[in-house]
C-alpha cells in the first residue's frame, strides 16, 4: 500500500474505489486493517474509501518531537495534513474510540469549516471517561515506565495471544480481527501506546459539541467496557440532530462483532445525505 511524507514523518495509507470520498480513522494500538472490510463495501457501493495508518501505528511513523505529543489536536493535524496533500474533499468521517475523537475534532475545525459531509462516531472517546482505570497508569513514573517495557518486549501482545487461544468460543472471524488486534498493538511505537493514551484521558470535547453541524451518526455497543457507551451518547444528545444508534450484546468494536449490521448502518447512512 502507499505512503506519503508529511512533514517529518510518513503516512501509509489505502484508497479503494470511486465516488464521494468516506476518510475512516482507527483508534489507538490498532491500524487501518481493522477497515478493510468497510472499505470493500463502500467501494463497491460506489464511494471512495480511504484509511490510513495514524503517526507511530501500523505502518506509519512516529510523530516528530512536538509540542504536547500524541495529543488529540496534534493528530488532527497529521489528519488534514494527509487530507489535503490528496485533496480530499468533502468527506465523510468514520472514527473508532481515539479516532472519533480525532473526527471530533475536524468536525469542529475552523481550517476546512465547509469539508466535512457525514460524522460517524464508533464508540467514541468524548470526554476523557475510559471504562478501565487506564488514568493509574500515569499517576506513577513506575506505571510510565512499565508500559514502555511491556510494550518493548512485546508482553502486551504475548497476553493478547493467550487470551486469543484461551477463547475457543468466539468464530472464525472474531478470533482473526482478535489476531489482527494483537498484531498491530505490537507494531504500535511506544510512544505512540503512551501518548495515545494520555491523549483520550486528556481529551474533553463536550463543551465543543454543538458547534458540529455535519449531519452525525453515532453507534456504540450496550457492553462496551472499554469506552463506555454513555460517552457517544453525549456526543447524539449534544450534536444537534445526530442519531444514535446503541446496539446490544456487543462492546468495544461493533465493526468486527456484528460486521453485517455496521456495514449496513454505515453505507445506509452514506446513502442518506
Amino acid at each position: 500500500m502507499p505512503t506519503i511524507q508529511l512533514s517529518q514523518h510518513t503516512i501509509h495509507y489505502n484508497v479503494q474505489g470511486t465516488g464521494p470520498n468516506v476518510l475512516l480513522i482507527h483508534g489507538w494500538a490498532s491500524s487501518l486493517r481493522m477497515w478493510e472490510r468497510p472499505m470493500s463495501r463502500l467501494a463497491s457501493e460506489g464511494f471512495r474509501a480511504w484509511a490510513i495508518d495514524l503517526p507511530g501505528h501500523g505502518e506509519s511513523t512516529p510523530l516528530a518531537a512536538l509540542n504536547g505529543g500524541y495529543s488529540i489536536p496534534n493528530l488532527t493535524d497529521a489528519v488534514e495534513a494527509f487530507a489535503e496533500r490528496m485533496d480530499i474533499r468533502q468527506t465523510s468521517l468514520v472514527g473508532h474510540s481515539m479516532g472519533g475523537a480525532i473526527a471530533l475534532d475536524m468536525a469542529a475545525s475552523r481550517r476546512r469549516p465547509d469539508a466535512m459531509r457525514t460524522l460517524v462516531l464508533v464508540a467514541p472517546v468524548v470526554s476523557g471517561r475510559l471504562g478501565l482505570a487506564l488514568h493509574l497508569l500515569f499517576d506513577f513514573e513506575i506505571g510510565r515506565w512499565l508500559l514502555e517495557l511491556a510494550q518493548r518486549h512485546n508482553a502486551l501482545a504475548r497476553l493478547g495471544k493467550l487470551s486469543m487461544l484461551g477463547a475457543p468460543w468466539l468464530s472464525h472471524a472474531r478470533r482473526a480481527a482478535l489476531r489482527r488486534d494483537v498484531q498491530d498493538l505490537a507494531r504500535t511505537a511506544p510512544q505512540a501506546i503512551i501518548g495515545g493514551l494520555q491523549a483520550v484521558i486528556n481529551f474533553d470535547f463536550s463543551d465543543r459539541l454543538p458547534e458540529i453541524r455535519t449531519p452525525a451518526l453515532v453507534i456504540v455497543g450496550a457492553r462496551d467496557r472499554t469506552v463506555p457507551p454513555s460517552e457517544g451518547e453525549l456526543a447524539a444528545n449534544k450534536i444537534p440532530g445526530a442519531r444514535l444508534v446503541r446496539l446490544p450484546r456487543v462492546g468495544h468494536q461493533p465493526v468486527d462483532e456484528c460486521p453485517e449490521e455496521f456495514d449496513r448502518l454505515l453505507l445506509d447512512f452514506q446513502r442518506s445525505i
